[in-house]
């Protein structure tokens, strides 16, 4: 039964039009016999050639879907190969694709109500010429129908106006914009670790407790203000802040900021995070209806094969550019200092969020509570983990460290796990609430820069 429910979808894009076709050619050869068998039809002989018309149209219109429907998943997995093979095709075609995947779903659709309205009109034509010898029957089978073809054109619709919004997706989340005047310190720290990676200052600094470090360029509604961030945002979790040092958090920005060191690894970073809301936002959609109609079914269907198979791609290409931001925040304070503070940070995420789905009044304090008498673990499954954020290509955290040349040691480990210093509880806050005074004068000991090998 599973199979055939894993194999039912995709065989709607053929079923259907088949179906659709052979209905088409029944209705044809029952107007060429009547046509044929006629010696005197009268003023009926109009209706019948309109009947034939129409089955005739409805025939073709079938066909074409029968054709649109492969043609458009060939063309979907050409697209996603080239995309795997090339990251120039798919830092510059993915949105084309996209956009061409909802004109074909859009037009694949209305093929399939064109042919339904047309043998719907063809039957209550009949029904209706032969209302006294039973056909007050075709009448009432064709109710159905019309609330099928009605279903599919609420479909049309739906696509149209849901493709808009997936082709220009944007972020939403919790957070506290830190703007200069605010926290100049702050901003003086952010503008050196920029500097010494080579990336431009983002334009928005972001603290918040419900999420990893992360960097992002797509547009961002911050929650609660309502305020809408436009450019380069770099998210930064007070939870993990109050946990790791200075030097460990300036190698995790580093690495974030490396996202941004070149238009090639930014425009990895944007594809990325618009594939992953691309696929939020489709989440959403489908979890609309858990049970959709049939004539629904070929367009969710092609639309989750087209973003699992781009999926690939997007994985493919972040990945190698994380690995390349890697290297960029070893350049902060050594390559052995970002994966002490890397394992720190995977370290800390399973207690995080257990605390949050505690929904504690201070998360903070509470997690300051907990590490006091809860030890930090690291064991294999650490090295399979890939840190989470809104916007995650994360390779397998042993892959990272190997690609750093870096070896997982006692000594390492030791400081990864370490219980949270006073040092590391409050820096933080001290930085933030630096005055403006103090804000030229330098926050850190200076960033020593490490060339990786």
């Amino acid at each position: 039964m599973s199979r055939f429910a894993r194999w039912s979808w995709p065989l709607t894009i053929l079923l259907l039009p088949v179906v659709l076709m052979t209905w088409a050619s029944v209705q044809s050869g029952r107007v060429d016999d009547v046509l044929r068998e006629a010696q005197n039809i009268g003023g009926d002989y109009a209706w019948l050639r309109v009947r034939q018309v129409l089955a005739g149209l409805a025939y073709w219109l079938a066909l074409a879907a029968l054709v649109a429907g492969p043609a458009t998943w060939l063309k979907l997995r050409l697209d996603a190969w080239r995309a795997l093979k090339s990251r120039e095709f798919l830092y510059d075609r993915l949105f084309l694709c996209w956009r061409a995947l909802g004109h074909w779903l859009s037009a694949y659709a209305g093929l399939l109500m064109g042919a339904l309205a047309l043998s719907l009109l063809y039957e209550l034509s009949w029904g209706w010429s032969h209302l006294k010898a039973g056909g007050w029957l075709i009448l009432l089978v064709a109710v159905p129908l019309i609330a099928v073809l009605w279903a599919g054109c609420l479909l049309i619709g739906r696509l149209r106006q849901q493709w808009h919004a997936l082709d220009s997706p944007s972020s939403a989340f919790l957070g506290h914009r830190m703007g200069r005047d605010k926290a100049p310190a702050l901003w003086a720290w952010i503008e050196q670790l920029a500097t010494a990676t080579g990336a431009p200052v983002p334009d928005h600094i972001v603290v918040g407790i419900d999420q990893s470090f992360f960097v992002t360029s797509v547009d961002v509604a911050l929650q609660p203000a309502g305020d809408l961030l436009r450019g380069r945002t770099l998210y930064l979790p007070l939870t993990y802040l109050s946990t790791l040092s200075q030097a460990e958090a300036a190698s995790i920005i580093g690495h974030e900021l490396g996202h941004f060191c070149s238009r090639d690894t930014e425009r990895g970073s944007e594809i990325g995070a618009h594939f992953s809301l691309m696929c939020l936002h489709f989440a959403f959609i489908r979890a609309e209806d858990a049970d959709p109609a049939w004539i629904e079914r070929p367009a969710i269907w092609m639309t989750q094969r087209f973003l699992h198979y781009f999926q690939l791609a997007v994985h493919h290409w972040g990945r190698a550019q994380e690995l390349a931001a890697d290297r960029v925040g070893g350049n902060i304070g050594g390559e052995r200092l970002f994966c002490q503070a890397l394992l720190r940070v995977i370290a800390l995420d399973a207690e995080i969020n257990t605390l949050l789905a505690e929904r504690h009044s201070n998360l903070i304090q509470a997690l300051a509570d907990h590490l006091r008498h809860t030890p930090l673990r690291l064991n294999d499954a650490a090295l399979n983990h890939t840190i989470a954020h809104p916007f995650d290509t994360h390779p397998p955290t042993a892959l990272r460290l190997q690609q750093l040349g870096v070896t997982l040691d006692d000594a390492l480990l030791a400081e990864a796990t370490r219980v949270p210093t006073e040092h590391d509880r409050h820096w933080f806050s001290q930085l933030i609430h630096t005055a403006s005074s103090a804000a030229t004068q330098p926050v850190s000991p200076p960033i020593p820069t490490v060339q990786g090998e």
